[in-house]
């Protein structure tokens, strides 16, 4: 054999190996999402997205309306059930390109337009890189509280979408009113997928903290808290994260996502709580919860039959009614549960809506009996009767092509009298 044909074979037999080894460590970053996995993925959105809609559209902003979606961004299916009333959305805005909420009467009819745009609370940017909002509640005063999943600022702007405060940390999924004129939210360790959350109670005048107690250290880990409850053990080697890790779905123990207070008005349907107990939802266990937050314990807990869910509420028959997201089964539900009883029910079953959310998604049973349902995945808003029938449908359709539509992520009805004067400025007219 030649020494140049021994040359030959011996740098085939190199190449070879260097291929296989690349192939092997390629089959490594796709199954185990090693480094370069992230790169790779956001440049392949970023290709992707230029080919498809001609700009950079950030990762789940954008969604392809399902066939059964109508193609109008207000349809009215039954005018005389319509709620009466105003509607807030938030999403991202075609008008504004900017992530924003919008307030609009039952008529469907843009009354005013709250800017959320991230840098101008938090000009390092978002902790965790992406900008969108996803809890807000609007106060009476036409101010709007707002956070981030990603980001690492929660804050309150006026009217004309100027900060009125702003507070750092990762507060995330939701903010709802508790007692004494405070706000309950969740805050991360540096991530909304943290070992470590905390249960932050706080003034929404001036954003400051009144009590906090934690997750780990105090429910998962308390003293009358039920084993296991939690699909862990107590002794679990919890850890902290400077950020979001990459493989989330590895450390994501709990997700916490939701919160609701039982207020006093209704305290007297749920004859084994109290005003002020806190509603929880912890998606990645399909874990509803009822805790005590001055003592900590969990007063009632029920993991399913719902799966993945969003937003428990206490709704006014004495049931607690949950956003069953079905992750992976192509269809979601509002299941309802009697806390006492075991009752479960599935009341819009046989109603015309059909709807999937694989994440997110909130629900909110109206005076009238009609239930206002956000569907982020399809990027629209239903009010649907007790039976599950639609009312109406409100579209965020994107101004790229009429075929998607723009992410939705939370709604709120208020009843005509909620406002000191409706909100304006001259900036958003």
């Amino acid at each position: 054999m030649s020494e140049a044909f021994s040359k030959k074979i011996s740098i085939l037999s190199l190449i070879f190996l260097i291929s296989g080894a690349v192939f092997m460590y390629g089959l490594a970053v796709g199954s185990f999402k090693m480094w370069p996995y992230k790169p790779i993925e956001s440049m392949y959105s970023a290709v992707l997205s230029l080919a498809r809609y001609g700009e950079l559209v950030p990762v789940n902003r954008l969604v392809t309306a399902p066939k059964r979606v109508a193609r109008e961004t207000f349809v009215v299916y039954k005018e005389d059930m319509v709620q009466d009333g105003y509607y807030a959305y938030m999403g991202y805005d075609g008008a504004t390109l900017n992530y924003s909420a919008w307030l609009m009467n039952e008529k469907g009819e843009k009354l005013h337009t709250w800017d959320l745009s991230y840098l101008p609370l938090d000009p390092d940017g978002p902790l965790n890189g992406i900008d969108a909002p996803h809890a807000f509640k609007v106060l009476p005063d036409g101010s709007v509280l707002v956070s981030f999943d990603s980001g690492d600022v929660m804050a309150r702007v006026d009217q004309c979408s100027k900060p009125v405060w702003t507070k750092q940390g990762v507060f995330h999924h939701s903010i709802e009113m508790g007692l004494d004129n405070t706000y309950w939210a969740w805050r991360g360790d540096n991530t909304a997928y943290a070992h470590y959350n905390y249960l932050t109670n706080f003034d929404p005048l001036t954003g400051e903290t009144v009590a906090e107690f934690e997750l780990v250290d105090d429910l998962v880990k308390g003293a009358n808290t039920p084993a296991n409850i939690f699909s862990v053990r107590a002794d679990h080697p919890f850890k902290r994260f400077d950020k979001t890790p990459t493989d989330k779905l590895r450390y994501d123990l709990f997700h916490p996502n939701d919160i609701d207070v039982l207020q006093p008005e209704l305290a007297d349907k749920f004859e084994n709580f109290e005003a002020g107990d806190l509603l929880l939802s912890f998606r990645r266990i399909h874990l509803v919860a009822v805790v005590d937050p001055e003592t900590y314990d969990i007063k009632w807990a029920r993991n399913g039959p719902w799966k993945f869910q969003h937003d428990p509420d206490f709704t006014s028959d004495g049931f607690i009614s949950v956003y069953s997201n079905n992750s992976g089964y192509s269809r979601s539900e509002i299941i309802k549960i009697h806390p006492t009883t075991g009752e479960i029910r599935n009341e819009l079953v046989n109603g015309d809506l059909f709807f999937y959310a694989g994440a997110q998604g909130k629900h909110q049973y109206l005076p009238n009996g009609n239930i206002l349902i956000v569907v982020p995945d399809e990027g629209r808003v239903v009010q649907v009767t007790a039976q599950g029938d639609k009312v109406f449908e409100h579209n965020n359709i994107s101004n790229i092509s009429i075929k998607y539509n723009e992410h939705i992520s939370n709604a709120t009805w208020f009843p005509t009298d909620f406002f000191e004067k409706i909100p304006s400025c001259a900036s958003n007219l």
